[in-house]
């Protein structure tokens, strides 16, 4: 979201040419100054680009694109008839639910309307909504194909269409939707797509569809905002969830958003924890929508103390007065390491990011390090940490630098190749030593005999 009513180097919403309608709903919302991304993105989409924008996970992309397209519809006069002009496309059904309810009170500000269109519901019910009129429609990608070729949206009308998360697009295997849909679309209509990682396949997608196009990036890749505070913790894998129960309960965390890698892990570590009487939820692929949406709203609302997740389930949600992130391992993917930690210290807010290593995670977390572009600081504690960890002081020495391939060992070993692939001049040296080796090898110490019987 947008930066609360804190200290922070920005400008006020109101330099960004946003109606006073939009203006008090962000006052109601205690949004006072605008983020980076927003003060980047906001000018853009009010002149009308096509742009492809990646920023930090929390940095308030949700409102970088949704005030000015709102703004560019008020601007343009009074809505005589609701029908889709903004269309939203979301990857998941949580994600979906959240841009709709951060869009709602803006919507109604400017008299717009909006509906939500998502995979486990009835269809029939989202019908009945598009048909009584929607200004904005926020979609995940299977249902928003549905209604479009049944004729529920007339897809040619949209003014604005909006790709969020685009590289998880890609990751959950949406990419087939994304096209169908980018074809149908109007060439007049403005286009965004915005990506916490802007990928190559992301890029080829931009450019096959969107031209011409505006690329706006503000920070590196792997880049994590200055106000998380990262921890690492290494640890015997035995002892792994010992430690954990250990530092939520030590530390009086509140609220802990637990990552780990696969489905089974999380369901395990959950039922770990219950046993400590904590009260947890599961946030995971095979649990049914109705029970994830419930484990979230509780863990939202404090019911829940702990949300065990997995990378993809919970990927850009925005959970408010959330302190710390613990990763309990390292995810596959390196860069679902910055979503991960990217929950907490969202907005300019302080946050917490604990990561916990074994031993057989060491390529791993040699290989994220590289990614992040440095180390994290180490937590050494002596009753859970490897024997190794506690006798050297410290787990990983330093960022080992990339094994040679047997390709590149022999591109370094071939005469004449310098080590950066480059072919150097040839000397005469090198003709003799091309002669030399060629020349039929003698046995040194047979010659030395026949050489002493002669003299004999």
């Amino acid at each position: 979201m947008a930066t609360k009513k804190t200290e922070h180097s920005g400008i006020p919403f109101s330099a960004l040419k946003i109606s006073e309608p939009l203006l008090k709903v962000l006052d109601e919302k205690a949004y006072s100054l605008a983020t980076p991304v927003q003060k980047r993105l906001i000018p853009v989409l009010l002149g009308g680009s096509n742009v492809i924008v990646s920023a930090q996970t929390g940095s308030g992309k949700t409102l970088a694109f949704l005030l000015p397209v709102l703004e560019k519809i008020y601007a343009a006069g009074e809505v005589k008839h609701h029908y889709p002009k903004v269309f939203v496309l979301s990857p998941t059904k949580e994600l979906a639910q959240q841009i709709y309810e951060v869009a709602k009170p803006f919507a109604a500000a400017v008299d717009l309307r909006a509906v939500l269109l998502q995979g486990g519901g009835r269809r029939t019910a989202e019908t009945t909504r598009l048909k009584s009129g929607a200004d904005i429609v926020v979609a995940t990608p299977q249902r928003a194909l549905e209604h479009i070729e049944a004729r529920h949206i007339d897809i040619r009308s949209i003014q604005h269409f909006i790709v969020d998360e685009a590289d998880m697009m890609f990751d959950m295997g949406f990419v087939g939707y994304l096209e169908k849909i980018f074809e149908k679309m109007s060439p007049r209509s403005q286009k965004i797509i915005v990506s916490a990682t802007i990928t190559p396949r992301v890029v080829k997608l931009a450019k096959t569809y969107i031209k011409p196009l505006t690329r706006i990036e503000l920070d590196p890749p792997g880049k994590i905002a200055d106000t998380i505070t990262q921890m690492l913790y290494p640890v015997v894998r035995s002892k792994k969830e010992a430690l954990l129960a250990w530092l939520i309960s030590s530390n009086h965390f509140e609220k802990v958003l637990l990552f780990v890698r696969k489905k089974e892990l999380a369901d395990g570590v959950a039922a770990y924890l219950r046993e400590w009487n904590y009260k947890v939820g599961i946030l995971h692929g095979e649990r049914s929508h109705q029970e994830r949406k419930k484990s979230l709203n509780a863990f939202r609302t404090g019911d829940y103390q702990i949300l065990v997740a997995t990378d993809i389930a919970a990927r850009g949600l925005d959970i408010s007065d959330l302190d710390v992130v613990i990763n309990y391992d390292i995810p596959h993917v390196k860069h679902d390491f910055i979503h991960r930690v990217g929950r907490t210290g969202r907005a300019g807010k302080e946050g917490i990011a604990i990561t916990l290593v074994s031993p057989d995670e060491t390529e791993q977390l040699n290989d994220l390090q590289k990614v992040l572009g440095g180390k994290i600081k180490e937590v050494i504690l002596p009753e859970y940490a490897p024997k190794e960890a506690k006798a050297r002081g410290y787990f990983l020495s330093a960022l080992r630098p990339k094994r040679k391939t047997a390709s590149q060992r022999k591109r370094t070993e071939t005469p004449g190749i310098t080590q950066k692939g480059k072919k150097r001049k040839t000397t005469k040296r090198d003709g003799f030593k091309a002669f030399d080796a060629a020349k039929p090898k003698t046995d040194k110490r047979k010659d030395s005999r026949r050489g002493s019987r002669g003299k004999k």
